[in-house]
């Protein structure tokens, strides 16, 4: 489907109905398959066309094919019978036939997808539980959402109170799985290529991936989750956060931090944040916040340069303020929000959470010589 819409820019661009009907019982696949890579296919040059339009002009559309692609079933194409999952390949084809956990076999499950991760597939049910999304809530209390490499999120409610979960054990997580990989990449240099030992080496290295993933989408899931909580608890009904999207967009701030920026799960932690905080009737969108680190969010005056380290000491003679760096953005965040403007709203109370608690390796008795 690329390769065709690489090919087509010369003349009229195919649309996703012109994609399905080309490609359609050519693959083993379901057509309601077919139909879902096409639709994303448009999606993605859809996007790639409005960012371009508004001046975006280094984005791609797609030209590249992935390595792995999700392959998607849509419910005309799912059975269900004596406890397996049956998805259809199109009509003549032999359907893939999995097992299927007790709890799911009298679900009605509308969506099936199947996932690669690293080294193994996965198997993704949308189920339809029959409980629809409360309605957004009627109250009007806001809060701002500093996203941060180091600490995931700091939160400021408008009233004054505030959480910031702290990502420093997320950040070990990636940077052991960094040097896992290099140390992988080292012994891979001294191999053959397509020998047993670079093939064993591969396989090592994409489990150490796929667990490392594991790991770090459990933090951001726990993160959210005391984002949402922190919100119910404060009576907050709209979350702000602050757009980073494009941080590191023709930004080049040395090897290291570009590393640290590339690897930066801000998309991820705002999506699981987004519909754990939909289930309970609160809203989240997105929020110019340049300058937010700069502003003081107690007198509103601007420092020449990004603060060091955790504190935003203000270099205003008349306030002098020494707030937490994470919860003066949220402050800010929350204060453009609901003021326009910075330096409405002021941390009162500010509270660190660990989104996975780290124990200390237990030590055994000291010996006496």
């Amino acid at each position: 489907m690329v390769a065709a819409h690489v090919a087509s820019r010369s003349g009229q661009w195919l649309s996703a109905n012109d994609l399905m009907h080309e490609f359609k019982g050519d693959y083993a696949l379901h057509s309601q398959s077919i139909q879902a890579l096409a639709q994303k296919l448009e999606a993605n040059v859809q996007g790639t066309r409005e960012r371009r339009s508004n001046g975006d002009m280094d984005i791609e559309y797609p030209y590249r094919p992935k390595e792995h692609q999700t392959v998607t079933w849509k419910d005309q194409g799912i059975r269900v019978r004596e406890g397996w999952i049956i998805l259809s390949n199109g009509r003549g084809r032999e359907p893939l036939v999995l097992f299927l956990p007790e709890e799911y076999r009298f679900a009605d499950i509308r969506k099936a997808e199947l996932l690669w991760r690293a080294d193994h597939f996965e198997l993704a049910l949308t189920l339809d539980t029959g409980v629809s999304n409360p309605p957004l809530l009627r109250r009007v209390m806001t809060a701002g959402v500093d996203l941060g490499e180091v600490n995931i999120a700091a939160v400021v409610a408008e009233h004054g109170q505030g959480v910031v979960i702290n990502g420093r054990y997320l950040r070990s997580v990636k940077r052991l799985r960094n040097k896992r990989h290099s140390a992988y990449a080292k012994k891979m240099k001294k191999c053959s290529p397509g020998s047993r030992r670079m093939r064993c080496l591969l396989r090592r290295k994409a489990q150490a991936s796929a667990r490392f993933e594991r790991q770090a989408r459990d933090i951001l899931h726990k993160a959210s989750r005391q984002v949402v909580q922190f919100a119910q608890a404060q009576d907050v009904a709209h979350l702000v956060v602050g757009d980073v999207r494009d941080v590191a967009d023709g930004a080049n701030k040395g090897r290291h931090q570009n590393q640290r920026l590339s690897q930066w799960t801000h998309g991820q932690f705002v999506q699981y944040v987004t519909y754990k905080a939909r289930g309970l009737g609160v809203s989240t969108a997105y929020i110019p916040e340049d300058y937010s680190t700069r502003t003081c969010s107690v007198c509103g005056h601007v420092r020449a340069s990004s603060p060091r380290g955790r504190v935003f000491v203000c270099p205003n003679p008349g306030c002098g303020a020494v707030v937490s760096r994470d919860g003066n953005g949220g402050a800010n965040i929350c204060s453009r929000s609901r003021h326009g403007t910075y330096g409405k709203v002021q941390i009162k109370h500010l509270t660190y959470l660990q989104p996975v608690a780290v124990v200390a390796p237990r030590r055994g008795p000291k010996l006496l010589a």
